[in-house]
């Protein structure tokens, strides 16, 4: 079941030495293996983190590249016109808030980062509740939006979002916007996950997606059919009831919560980009206390 403890700390450190994993100030590998005392689940714990996914700035960069530049390819079917010049004179560019709205969001991270990866004009950036005033006041001409992020996963906050937010003095949400307006929306993030895109493409059919990765029950850790598991039922049981039983001495909450011993509502997602940690991974990998190491940091609320 899964590889020695032997094997794993020098792949772990022959990976850090060339970079394909990144350095230990980023996650902290050592550390969180520490948290496991019994060679049972140390074993499962090494299973996992030889699953876990970590995107660095580089690869950020690229997928969102491809993101955005997947929207062009759908703006094309629309606008008779569009060029590849229409990316920096044409489009506005936004983000989809997060539950509890704040700074911290990836949205806001995405909205900067754009400007940075494709040297889209400060102009072209509009904060999500000065959009619907923006899109209302020039509404003579169709315009082209795409939103930024890092994944979308539940596809909940999306749906929010589309149907049911109002922004500035408008009192139209962004699906009356569309309709009314013929504007074209599209949400370009890096990664969607399978249940986020089927709810989106359900309930927000006006709103195109142009992900660069689409997950599925896959990438699930709680999922029998989770690549981390390598069709092993055995092993599948295994792993999930030591995550559950982890993170219920840890006092992490088996629930739909943002910090739960799932992810966001059973997720189960064992990823992390370069800026941060989604919801949508269990909380056992960013938890941190006295007797608990995090694998990466992540600011929330307990």
């Amino acid at each position: 079941m899964g590889i020695s403890t032997t094997k794993n700390y020098e792949k772990g450190k022959l990976f850090r030495d060339v970079q394909v994993w990144p350095l230990s100030t980023e996650l902290d590998y050592e550390g969180w293996l520490g948290n496991f005392s019994n060679d049972s689940d140390r074993t499962i714990a090494e299973q996992i983190l030889d699953f876990f996914t970590y995107y660095s700035k580089k690869m950020v960069n690229q997928m969102l590249s491809i993101s955005v530049g997947g929207a062009g390819t759908i703006l094309k079917e629309h606008y008779a016109d569009w060029t590849h010049k229409h990316f920096k004179q044409r489009c506005i560019y936004s983000f989809i808030p997060g539950e509890t709205p704040n700074e911290s969001d990836s949205g806001h991270i995405f909205i900067r980062k754009i400007r940075e990866v494709a040297n889209i004009p400060q102009t072209q950036l509009i904060g999500f509740h000065e959009l619907f005033d923006y899109l209302e006041h020039n509404s003579s001409n169709p315009v082209p939006v795409i939103l930024v992020d890092d994944i979308i996963g539940s596809g909940l906050q999306c749906k929010t979002a589309w149907c049911d937010q109002v922004g500035g003095t408008s009192l139209s949400t962004l699906k009356e916007i569309a309709q009314k307006y013929n504007h074209k929306f599209i949400y370009a993030p890096l990664i969607i996950n399978r249940v986020g895109f089927d709810l989106i493409k359900s309930n927000c059919p006006e709103l195109f997606l142009s992900p660069a990765h689409i997950i599925g029950e896959e990438y699930n850790l709680f999922n029998e059919k989770c690549i981390c598991w390598s069709n092993d039922k055995e092993l599948f049981a295994k792993g999930t009831e030591m995550i559950l039983r982890k993170s219920a001495e840890l006092g992490i909450k088996n629930n739909n919560s943002v910090v739960s011993a799932k992810g966001f509502r059973g997720q189960g997602l064992a990823i992390a980009f370069e800026h941060g940690i989604p919801d949508a991974v269990p909380a056992f990998f960013y938890w941190e206390s006295d007797n608990w190491v995090p694998l990466i940091k992540k600011s929330y609320e307990r």
